[in-house]
């Protein structure tokens, strides 16, 4: 009989053992050699997102479209005037009962990356009824396109975990609005637009401080009148700053509201020609909310109110506005 040591066969049952194991494995399959201790590399966290939002709706976003994205946004305000601003910052009888449609048009394109322009052309329409005069005329109204505006924005600084997003502005508004040869009969209620090329230039912050995203705005605007100063009837326009705070709180992926702060402050200097002048000063509020009906189509509603102010007339605007996304 052959004579088999114990280490001959614990051997050749061992290579049995392995033959077996190795026979059990599917077609294609690899034996791994990594380590058997080694952990696999964790997943990297994916960073949260700030939610979508429409943004505000009289201050002015700050973060660009996207590239070769647009949108469409069509706002309806109806302005009635409780008050005039006196220029000592009182608030005085208007002296009949006057009314402001508003209906701006703006279109946006993100032509490349950190870039957005856009287009914003405004009808408008004043009326005014039981209006105290001594010219016997106590009712008018006049509606025409008002000043088309043409904007640029440019990213300059994206936001970070301490830093918030910066944006450079740069526009100009046309005096394609009724601003001259006004007539007395229409009780100033044909004084739509500035009278002016109007250049700004600006920035706009933005910061989501979780929960809220919040907005800001600082503008300086110089227009330059366009009309002979003969013209005494012609529309002025004067230097003005535009301040501008708004924060956002989403309450679900399709409701989120908003709170805005809205300013100009207007100044005159030694250049300032004398005329009709446009409206100056003023500070309001406004609150409102945002709603999602898809991805596509969204809506806000709010309604601002005028503060404080000099010169020009305390409102109160309810507003509606409809977004479109491409």
């Amino acid at each position: 009989m052959p004579n088999f040591s114990g280490k001959r066969i614990f051997l050749g049952l061992a290579l049995l053992w392995v033959s077996a194991g190795l026979m059990a494995l599917p077609a294609g399959a690899q034996v791994s050699t990594a380590p058997l201790l080694e952990k696999p590399a964790p997943a990297e966290e994916k960073k949260e997102g700030a939610p979508t939002t429409c943004g505000p709706l009289i201050s002015d976003s700050c973060v660009p479209i996207e590239t070769h994205h647009a949108s469409l946004q069509v706002l309806w305000a109806w302005s009635f005037y409780r008050a005039n601003f006196s220029p000592n910052w009182r608030q005085v009888s208007t002296r009949g009962d006057f009314y402001t449609f508003n209906m701006p048009v703006k279109f946006t394109y993100g032509p490349t990356k950190n870039l957005e322009m856009y287009v914003i052309v405004p009808y408008i329409h004043n009326l005014a009824s039981s209006v105290d005069t001594p010219k016997g005329e106590r009712s008018a109204d006049f509606g025409s396109i008002g000043d088309v505006t043409a904007v640029a924005k440019y990213l300059l600084l994206p936001e970070t975990d301490c830093r918030p997003a910066v944006t450079g502005v740069f526009g100009v508004g046309f005096p394609s609005g009724h601003a001259h040869h006004l007539n007395p009969r229409f009780l100033g209620e044909d004084a739509i637009g500035t009278g002016a090329f109007t250049f700004t230039t600006g920035v706009n912050l933005y910061k989501w401080l979780k929960p809220f995203l919040v907005y800001s705005n600082i503008w300086f605007s110089a227009p330059v009148n366009a009309f002979r100063l003969r013209d005494d009837s012609a529309v002025r326009s004067h230097e003005y700053v535009t301040f501008n705070l708004a924060a956002e709180y989403p309450l679900s992926k399709r409701w989120v509201v908003l709170l805005e702060m809205y300013s100009t402050w207007t100044w005159s200097n030694i250049y300032t020609p004398l005329g009709y002048q446009s409206p100056t000063t003023v500070l309001g509020v406004l609150p409102g909310i945002e709603f999602f009906l898809t991805d596509k189509w969204a809506f806000s509603v709010g309604s601002a109110f005028d503060l404080v102010g000099k010169f020009g007339g305390a409102k109160i605007t309810p507003m509606f506005t409809v977004y479109r996304s491409f």
